[in-house]
């Protein structure tokens, strides 16, 4: 055991005190798709596929007020969570939440069920989690 140790140590120290180069070998096409990934990036646009809880769907008179005045009120209780009023010919929408799995806003959506009862879960273009950070 000792002499493993000693080899190790042994080295390390001869690494930490030469000038060693790593030089890596790749398929040329590696640098394609890593091309092609950061393009597919760029066009999200800050957007990726995830799921979010729709709260509220009106159509006809009033019902954009209506649906801004839901958002209104589900912020005015979850304001943490993000919330969104959008409009696909003839009906207002209002999802909630931002969330990578299923599960996610499953867990989210019985957490609101008492306020919005006909809610229900919907795979959606959502916007990158936010990460907290200490500073």
């Amino acid at each position: 055991m000792k002499k493993i140790l000693i080899t190790f140590l042994l080295t390390i120290f001869y690494i930490s005190f030469t000038d060693a180069q790593v030089v890596v070998q790749a398929d040329s096409n590696i640098h394609n798709i890593m091309e092609q990934h950061i393009a597919l990036n760029d066009k999200m646009d800050g957007k990726m596929i995830g799921f979010c809880v729709q709260i509220c769907f009106e159509s006809g008179n009033n019902s954009r007020e209506k649906a801004e005045k839901t958002r209104m009120m589900f912020l005015s209780k979850y304001p943490q969570v993000s919330a969104y009023v959008t409009f696909k010919e003839p009906n207002f929408r209002v999802r909630v939440g931002d969330f990578r799995t299923r599960t996610e806003a499953r867990g989210f959506r019985e957490k609101i069920m008492f306020d919005f009862p006909s809610s229900f879960v919907i795979k959606d273009e959502i916007h990158y989690p936010k990460h907290e950070t200490k500073e």
